[in-house]
């Protein structure tokens, strides 16, 4: 069975981890993340970092959370 959980970013949902062979692949929704689509993380932390180093390197503010 395929899983998958949404991926969260400040406050900014910018993809999908989809469980494939015990590690994660990242699927970006929001085009900014894209540099790190495709890759095949193992661990959520590793992914995590990745992912926020794309959204930094294409030069977009953070989005704030509300409250």
């Amino acid at each position: 069975m395929i899983r998958s959980r949404p991926v969260e970013i400040d406050g900014r949902f910018v993809g999908v981890a989809v469980t494939q062979d015990g590690s994660l692949r990242f699927i970006a929704i929001d085009p900014a993340a894209r540099g790190a689509e495709g890759i095949i993380f193992p661990t959520p932390a590793a992914m995590q970092r990745r992912v926020r180093a794309a959204l930094q390197e294409t030069g977009l503010p953070p989005v704030r959370q509300a409250g």
